[in-house]
């Protein structure tokens, strides 16, 4: 083999073995799903946003929010669902796979032993947004 052979030969065996390693890097590589997964924790902990709320018997870290009369009013939000009835507003953020069941529109939802009914329900990339409401006569 001449010296040229070995040299291209040598160099192909570089290439061959880069490749080999590019495709097994290719397999390792999160996908975007998988960061989001892993970033669940960052917002969903109890050092950044979340506390532990008690939801239809489940204990687990979300963050609610209550918004005031104004908050409503800027977003276009109102409780308006019966004539005559007052009631309070409730938006709850947490991770699905922590509850054991994923609430439904008009269903009965206990918040922290407060008597909600579900108005809606978004999953975003593995996180529950539910929109409550509780009546008070």
């Amino acid at each position: 083999m001449s010296r040229r052979d070995e040299r291209i030969a040598a160099e192909l065996a570089i290439f061959q073995q880069d490749e080999a390693q590019d495709s097994g890097a290719a397999e390792k590589k999160a996908t975007f799903k998988d960061q989001v997964a892993a970033d669940l924790d960052t917002f969903i902990n109890h050092d950044e946003f979340a506390d532990e709320h008690v939801l239809n018997g489940d204990t687990v870290k979300a963050i609610v929010e209550s918004p005031t009369s104004q908050e409503r009013w800027i977003t276009g939000k109102e409780y308006g669902v019966y004539s005559g009835l007052e009631g309070n507003l409730y938006i709850v953020h947490c991770r699905k796979a922590d509850l054991s069941a994923v609430p439904v529109y008009d269903q009965r939802f206990d918040l922290d032993g407060v008597i909600c009914i579900v108005d809606s329900v978004i999953d975003d990339m593995g996180i529950l947004t539910i929109e409550l409401h509780a009546e008070v006569a």
